[in-house]
């Protein structure tokens, strides 16, 4: 399905018009905006729930969220396509108040809607901008509505971000005993999901999926997973070669980062869309091969696409096969992220691996500390 992210003047991003497809990369200098821009599909997934201004507060706040070098004639807003739909939400700070220029565009026909207590509508063949102070997509309180076939609001819902595990929690408090069956963004129900997916047959493939990679990864030690129950928690012990049990709570990091970036991919749907920033923390060159293999074949398998935010050299080298799936937040370009194969020949490009050149800074580099017009503001 296709997806489209386009981005003007929020925060460090100056300008983004991306459509990643299967498992890319994302790479680029620290503070070039790549977090930043993997959490704007997060920020519209809460503007659909709770509108846009509770959704910029919550992602850093309202008032630093206009990029500062932009002019105050410059445009501001985001627009996403997901398949045939597409959605536009511009913010504007009026007084003390906000609101924002919405438009969603389905089909080929644009669709209007107005909040609960004022007369809704929807408009067809015309090029309407909708001002409320709401989003369009705040599906509790408007009377919008998404053709079936439409996927723009379930993609922006399931969508997450992961890297920030918080391993400290699940060693030292194992799992909240619930029904979910998704792994939160701090990964700290994931053996509450795994164990449902174990004890759900249309979920077992999924809990099959993680196990299989773990002893792939793994194989030196590792054999199956077991979950205790006690009171509201559920923990897990690792059952060792030659059926030794060993708590998870003394597992190693990668093993730890491994099943959540694993449990992470299950929990999507076809066609959904997920990130990870920087997967290879904490796992050995091999163990992020492995798993670079798996997310490629749960992409194919279920069209998935999965944008993952690196620095490594291994991960970065991974697609020497495959360059235009390496984007670059690259200094200088007018629009970000960039196909490495639009920055370089892709048959210069062959004759080297692709996480060398960008050690030697060929692609991605630092921005020059002296041009402070396109210096982004904000790590990413």
């Amino acid at each position: 399905m296709a997806f489209r992210l386009q981005v003007r003047n929020y925060r460090g991003l100056r300008a983004v018009d991306w459509s990643p497809e299967g498992v890319c990369a994302l790479v680029g200098a620290n503070g070039s905006g790549k977090t930043t821009l993997l959490d704007v599909p997060a920020l519209l997934g809460d503007a659909l729930d709770r509108g846009l201004a509770r959704a910029l507060e919550d992602h850093g706040g309202i008032a630093n969220a206009r990029n500062m070098y932009a002019d105050e004639r410059e445009p501001y807003d985001f627009e996403i396509t997901v398949g045939q739909t597409t959605w536009r939400l511009a913010p504007v700070l009026v007084g003390d108040g906000f609101r924002s220029e919405e438009r969603l565009v389905s089909g080929g026909h644009v669709i209007v809607a107005r909040a609960a207590g004022a007369d809704s509508a929807r408009v067809f063949d015309k090029d309407v901008v909708v001002r409320n102070e709401l989003a369009l997509g705040l599906r509790h309180s408007l009377e919008i509505e998404f053709p079936e076939s439409d996927a723009l609001p379930e993609v922006l819902s399931r969508y997450r971000l992961y890297g920030s595990y918080d391993l400290a929690a699940l060693r030292r408090s194992g799992s909240p005993d619930s029904s979910e069956r998704r792994l939160d963004r701090r990964g700290t129900n994931v053996f509450s999901v795994l164990r449902n997916w174990r004890d759900k047959k249309p979920d077992r493939m999924r809990y099959d999926f993680v196990l299989e990679g773990l002893r792939e990864i793994f194989a030196d030690f590792f054999d199956d997973l077991e979950f205790e129950k006690a009171a509201q928690v559920v923990g897990g012990s690792l059952r060792l070669k030659g059926d030794r049990l060993h708590s998870a709570s003394l597992a190693p990091d990668g093993w730890f980062v491994a099943l959540l970036h694993l449990t992470a991919l299950a929990s999507t749907d076809r066609e959904d869309l997920i990130a990870i920033d920087e997967p290879e923390n904490a796992l050995h060159p091999h163990a992020i091969k492995l798993l670079l293999e798996r997310m490629r074949s749960w992409s194919r398998r279920h069209a998935v696409t999965v944008l993952l935010a690196t620095h490594s050299p291994v991960i970065i080298n991974d697609f020497d096969n495959r360059p235009e799936q390496l984007f670059v937040m690259q200094h200088g370009r007018p629009v970000s992220p960039v196909a490495v194969t639009d920055l370089k020949a892709r048959d210069w490009l062959a004759h080297f691996a692709l996480g060398d050149l960008y050690m030697r800074e060929e692609f991605g580099a630092p921005d020059d500390p002296d041009d402070a017009e396109h210096r982004a503001p904000h790590d990413g």
